[in-house]
């Protein structure tokens, strides 16, 4: 035994079990200075972590605001990042191995302290790279040579700041190591410590230090932590236990060194003999090359699940910075929890192979069952957390990252304990075990980065999140297959091995794909807006999904409900034809017809392409439209109808990459710069809200020319509101503010007042192809446009007083926005803004017409409002225009379809009964009336109402027309005979005269005769949509299926927003026994009238055939 001990170790005596043995028998105790030592050194460690991940948000958002919020831009950050990290670990593991103990402590202080001081200087440096960066960038026009001088960039500014980071692990472990029981061990422990600190400086920088300090301080938080971890390390070096040096050879290389030992009053026991078991492990594990292709797999994986779900995360709880930050903590959280529990293990195991293969078959288990739930179980998960729309910002937060930590943190710490279970496998003591497992360490870290390139270049656009997360598993399953081909496993163990993760694979390819409609409903957002008793599920995926695809931005979509088209953005809409088309339209139109000769013109954000095709109208040389992401120009094709396919146009210049970037490097000028963001709530969103992004239009604005800027009410607090307005105002003293609907804001300003401009509006309406476009959208003169001013500079001033300012450096609004989604008072806001307003402040031009408006004008105004879906304003423009002229026939009819809309009845009754009395020979105010009553359920006074306008005027067809509809309606087939009867008379051939009839003889069973009086409605007036219904009904009910739902089709097209043709389709199709077509026909009918009675009872009938 005594020559044991003196020529190297036996088997059994380096066993772990031997070794826990040893140590109880006092082989090599840590007495009270040395335990403390190791403290200290753990905490310095758990401070490092902290400042890593600090520096490594920081840095990446610094860098992502001067070179894009693009994936391609933020891989580029993480690349260098992790590169930089990998490079400092395999430099610092050979250079820990020549060093003492107490030196390396020394070389590890250095560290931080270089890290600290490079980190204050980042910002100086990114400034200084700025020039070659706008150079390589070249307007866009290089996309080759701006992504590579992009990652060069970025290398040259973090590789050695990082470096430095991942240099600091074998230096810790170099003098961990000599003091311990175990070097495995203590390079697991060190792993875990550092693991903890990061998740620290995770939740730390996503939920306290960027909202509360900004990115400035928030590095120097980092820096703190820094100087705190070299002051530690510098502690332990001075005080820790007095240390002797003894010449001490490298079982790997052969080479001398010297090895600092810890007195101790037993023999110290040397390091193992050359060539000598380690462990007791099988000599396969003697090289660490494939310790260290297994742990580049596990970090290919964890970066992999990682980008993939915080994606998912996007579609279903929504793509705030906060889900960013929740899903980067669990990971985080999740490793430190599976590397400290891992590290414990390892020590007293023994044979840390088999743990680590049981570990990696647990993993691939547990992602591919959080995998399989991603589809449908999460997003109802949220869909029935939101049921109670009145909860706090703080309790959904909650409850989102209760969510996420459930789906990711057993998988992320799974795999954090394979990092130092495989250490224990590494098979090197001493000093040469810092140089191995730096190498180990770097292989793992470049895993990370293949990881990250990976799922954000190739996986996700090409295979989707879904099998982004099958690569993922697959990946933790070659693991499995190294493990074991280089352990001594039986044969019933390498089967399970391999069958576990391969199991999991299969089990998810049998599973069938997820449920896109579910995920690209954006329940984050409209679950909340859902009617109480309406299936939130049937709500949200009522209508047909055109387009679905993960790209590497954002998930995209485009879907068709009610007849109307609309494009989402991780859920979340951006686009659509229905309320949104007026402000898209003026997103161009506005300013353009501001500016009296425009020539050049730039749009950040592509979307529907509307606005790009709304300002091809106009007499424009070029269009320059700058889009991040490609799925979204692909998307916009199915609006080519409404964008006058705008990118076809050869005026057109597409740009795929971050408008922000492209203003930053670029050097364009621009007649009109127009800006439509995504919600500044969404993560990025809110750099193009902030000073320094205003001050770049600003830069890029020829003389004489404008900006045009989104921005809105809804979903959005009234502090951000006014933050916004009063940054924007503060760039440009002379903006104005103009309100589209209900819910826009248009911020429009130059380099100089725009009274001129505002006078020169009308002079230019007349633009060719212009007056064409905005009449699509109701806007019939100018009038409709100049009325929509809003505010002038001063009037913006004092709104905005004391509102904190939007900059990179806090970016607010990326914090405080969610809380604007889950609770804001839109109404409020909209009356703020008004009460800002007044007469005085209005220019002349807009005073004027104002003044002047005619009641057509206020009319039209209504319709425009009414397209635009704010119907309280239409509301009050139809009663202005009546106040104005009773006889106007288009207000009465205008401003009853707004009543019901806006739920305001009650007031439209009496104002328009009021009107009829004082006018009794305009029968139109009568007939509106009857409609409204009849649409009330007041049928008898509707009668009443319509029977009297059929007594004033004998001869008005319309009068006679509203009576029979509501004969028609309530199935009264005698007295509809004498009302068809009539119209027969005044008008034999018309359309109503024969809809009637048809509608006379379906009432009274006479099937094949309202067949064909229908028929001949429908070829007086083939846009007739309550025609096609009719003839519809009567193929149903003669049998013919195939007619009738032509039919129904028909009438559905012609008026999409009629929710009772949809319910008789869905009842023609459950009877027909489709129940899968009558579940998205019933689900379209209660979107538009959820208290559907008939679709609700219908849709249950679908549920209950369901297997």
């Amino acid at each position: 035994m005594g020559r044991a001990r003196v020529a190297g170790l036996s088997r059994a005596s380096v066993h772990p079990a031997a070794r826990r043995r040893n140590s109880k028998d006092g082989q090599k105790p840590l007495d009270f200075g040395q335990m403390r030592a190791r403290r200290l050194l753990f905490a310095a460690y758990i401070c490092s972590g902290a400042a890593g991940l600090v520096y490594e948000v920081s840095w990446a958002r610094l860098l992502t605001l001067s070179m894009g919020h693009t994936t391609a831009a933020a891989s580029t950050v993480v690349a260098a990042f992790m590169g930089g990290l990998a490079l400092g670990a395999a430099l610092g593991g050979r250079l820990a191995t020549r060093l003492t103990p107490r030196a390396a402590l020394h070389w590890y202080a250095g560290l931080e302290l270089a890290v600290a001081c490079i980190a204050l200087g980042i910002g100086a440096e990114l400034a200084l790279l700025t020039p070659l960066l706008r150079l390589a960038y070249a307007d866009g026009q290089a996309p080759v040579l701006f992504p590579v001088v992009r990652l060069s960039a970025s290398l040259l500014l973090l590789t050695l700041p990082a470096a430095a980071l991942g240099a600091t692990y074998p230096m810790a472990l170099r003098w961990s190591a000599h003091a311990s029981t175990g070097e495995g061990h203590e390079a697991g422990t060190l792993y875990a410590a550092n693991t903890v600190g990061a998740s620290i400086g995770a939740l730390g920088a996503g939920f306290l230090l960027l909202p509360m300090l900004g990115l400035f301080h928030t590095t120097l938080t980092g820096v703190a932590a820094s100087v705190l971890a070299a002051t530690l390390a510098l502690v332990v070096a001075r005080t820790g236990a007095k240390a002797v040096e003894v010449p001490v050879r490298d079982a790997a290389s052969g080479s001398r060194m010297t090895e600092t030992v810890r007195p101790s009053r037993r023999r110290a026991t040397t390091v193992a003999a050359k060539g000598s078991p380690v462990f007791g492990l099988p000599e396969a594990w003697h090289s660490p090359n494939l310790v260290a292709a297994v742990l580049a797999l596990t970090g290919f994986a964890t970066f992999t699940y990682e980008i993939a779900w915080t994606r998912v995360f996007s579609l279903v709880i929504g793509p705030s910075s906060y889900a960013f930050s929740t899903t980067l903590a669990a990971v985080i959280v999740g490793t430190a929890l599976g590397s400290v529990i891992g590290a414990r293990l390892a020590r007293r195991l023994a044979r840390p192979a088999l743990a680590l293969l049981f570990v990696l078959g647990a993993a691939a288990v547990a992602l591919a069952w959080s995998t399989s739930l991603a589809g449908a179980t999460v997003p109802r998960s949220v869909i029935r957390q939101l049921a109670d729309s009145n909860q706090p910002l703080a309790s959904v937060l909650l409850r989102h990252g209760l969510l996420i930590g459930a789906l990711m943190v057993p998988v992320a710490a799974l795999l954090g304990a394979a990092f130092p279970l495989a250490l224990e496998l590494v098979g090197a003591r001493g000093a040469a075990i810092a140089r191995r497992i730096g190498v180990v360490y770097a292989f793992n870290t470049v895993g990370s980065v293949a990881g990250s390139l990976t799922s954000g270049f190739l996986a996700i656009p090409a295979f989707g999140l879904e099998r982004t997360l099958w690569i993922a598993v697959a990946a933790i399953g070659a693991a499995a297959v190294l493990v074991v081909s280089g352990g001594s496993f039986s044969l019933r163990l390498r089967i399970a091995g391999l069958a576990v993760p391969a199991a999991a694979l299969a089990a998810l390819w049998l599973q069938g794909g997820w449920n896109r409609e579910l995920l690209a409903s954006g329940a984050y957002k409209y679950a909340r807006n859902v009617p109480p008793g309406l299936d939130p599920e049937t709500a949200l995926t009522a209508g047909s999904l055109l387009y679905y695809r993960d790209g590497a931005v954002a998930t995209v979509s485009v879907k068709r409900l009610t007849g109307d088209l609309s494009l989402s953005v991780d859920g979340m809409v951006d686009a659509s034809t229905s309320g949104d088309m007026l402000t898209q339209r003026l997103l161009a139109h506005l300013p353009l017809l501001l500016h009296p000769d425009p020539h050049d013109v730039g749009i950040i954000g592509l979307g529907s392409g509307v606005t790009l095709g709304a300002a091809l109208r106009h007499p424009i040389a070029s269009a320059e439209v700058v889009e991040l992401s490609r799925e979204v120009v692909d998307a916009s094709r199915f609006f080519s109808a409404q964008n006058h396919d705008a990118l076809l146009d050869p005026r057109t210049r597409l740009v795929v990459g971050d408008g922000r970037t492209h203003l930053l490097l670029g050097s364009r000028q621009y007649d009109v710069l127009i800006s439509e963001p995504s919600n500044p709530w969404m993560a990025g969103a809110a750099a193009l809200f902030t000073r320094e992004f205003f001050e770049a239009m600003r830069a890029h604005l020829a003389p004489g020319g404008l900006v045009c800027q989104w921005a809105h009410t809804y979903d959005i607090s009234d502090a951000d509101l006014r933050s916004i307005l009063g940054t924007f105002q503060l760039v440009f003293p002379n903006a104005t503010v103009w309100m589209v609907g209900e819910g826009d804001l248009l911020m429009v300003a130059g380099d100089r007042p725009l009274d001129a401009n505002i006078a020169g509006l009308a002079r230019n309406w007349d633009r060719p192809g212009v007056r064409s476009d905005l009449a699509d959208v109701g806007a019939r003169e100018p009038f409709a446009l100049q009325s929509l001013f809003l505010m002038g500079p001063e009037q913006i001033r004092a709104y905005a007083n004391g509102a904190e300012v939007q900059s990179d450096d806090r970016l607010a609004l990326e914090f405080s926005g969610p809380a604007g989604m889950v609770a804001s008072d839109p109404a409020g806001n909209v009356s703020a803004l008004r009460a800002a307003r007044t007469s005085s402040s209005m220019p002349s031009p807009v005073a004027e017409a104002v003044a002047d408006a005619t009641a057509a004008e206020w009319s039209h105004r209504g319709a425009m409002m009414s397209r635009a879906s704010a119907f309280d304003e239409a509301f009050d423009n139809y009663r202005t225009a009546l106040a104005l002229d009773p006889g106007d026939t288009d207000a009465p009819h205008g401003l009853v379809s707004a009543a019901i809309a806006a739920h305001r009845e009650s007031e439209a009754v009496p104002l328009l009964g009021a009107l009829a009395l004082a006018n009794s020979g305009h029968v139109h105010l009568r007939i509106a009336l009857s409609r409204l009553l009849a649409a009330r359920g007041d049928i008898e006074q509707a009668i009443v109402e319509a029977t009297e306008a059929c007594r004033v005027a004998p001869s008005n067809l319309a009068a006679w027309e509203q009576l029979a509809s509501i004969f028609s309606d309530v199935g009264d087939a005698g007295r509809l005979d004498a009302a068809a009867d009539k119209l027969r008379r005044l008008d034999p051939g018309s359309a109503a005269a024969l809809y009637y009839t048809a509608a006379s003889h379906f009432l009274h069973g006479r099937l094949e005769p309202a067949i064909s009086t229908a028929q001949r409605a429908i070829a007086a007036d083939p846009r007739r949509a309550p025609a096609h219904h009719l003839l519809g009904a009567a193929y149903a009910s003669l049998g013919d299926v195939n007619g009738a739902r032509e039919a129904f089709t028909s009438a559905i097209d012609l008026d999409p927003l009629d929710g009772g043709t949809y319910t008789t389709l869905a009842l023609l199709e459950l009877n027909a026994r489709n129940p899968a077509a009558a579940g998205r026909w019933f689900a379209e009918a209660l979107s538009l009238d959820p208290g559907s009675i008939a679709a609700y009872e219908g849709l249950a009938q679908v549920r209950a055939l369901a297997p």
